[in-house]
């Protein structure tokens, strides 16, 4: 078993926050990392991109992570691979867990190439919620594995926050709609927390 006996990061370091809208959005988590993190003079660079999937990712990987050097590259992807190819989005090739996690791998594998030595692994987040989760169902659990499967793979850490989202509904069991997110997938401000909130618990930087 993997132990992380020292904080993930250093004062004056750089953290890029490479994932999809979840991450690109500027209220979102990655602003809550940039404040906590500025009085230790961590910048932090976000790095998202609306619906991005693994293999969007790995077309942008060189110009928006590796050609910035950070110390540090923290991946949040995994909603849309799982999502694509279903429901509204059937027009699209579908994304198999097993090519989502070789995806992973390879992102860290090409920044490790390139002198960047620190990872962290998010994986999707439970659950869709809402009218989302009526027309997915339970579709993200072997994409959160697989994403297990990479970080350990890849000694990368790995940010819980499917664990962290699931015992939260577990604490409302009367709910049934939107408990954490807006629209059944953007984070409200109390998702967004638990996410920072996740990654910090991980990296040993609460």
């Amino acid at each position: 078993m993997l132990t992380h006996d020292q904080p993930w990061l250093n004062d004056n370091e750089t953290l890029i926050c490479f994932g999809d809208s979840l991450t690109a959005s500027r209220e979102g988590y990655v602003k809550i990392i940039a404040e906590h993190f500025k009085p230790r003079g961590i910048q932090v660079i976000n790095a998202g991109r609306g619906g991005d999937k693994t293999p969007w990712a790995l077309t942008r990987l060189q110009a928006e992570v590796i050609d910035r050097k950070p110390h540090a590259l923290s991946i949040f992807l995994g909603a849309n691979d799982a999502a694509v190819g279903r429901g509204q989005w059937a027009d699209e090739p579908r994304i198999s867990p097993e090519a989502y996690r070789c995806n992973l791998v390879w992102i860290i594998h090409l920044c490790r190439l390139a002198g960047i030595r620190k990872f962290s692994i998010t994986p999707p987040l439970w659950r869709f919620e809402g009218e989302a989760w009526a027309m997915h169902g339970d579709i993200m659990t072997p994409y959160c594995l697989a994403a297990r499967e990479a970080a350990d793979e890849m000694r990368a850490r790995f940010v819980p926050a499917d664990i962290a989202f699931a015992n939260e509904w577990a604490r409302h069991p009367e709910h049934t709609g939107l408990l954490l997110t807006t629209d059944g997938v953007h984070l409200t401000a109390k998702g967004n927390q638990l996410v920072a909130a996740t990654m910090f618990a991980t990296w040993g930087m609460t």
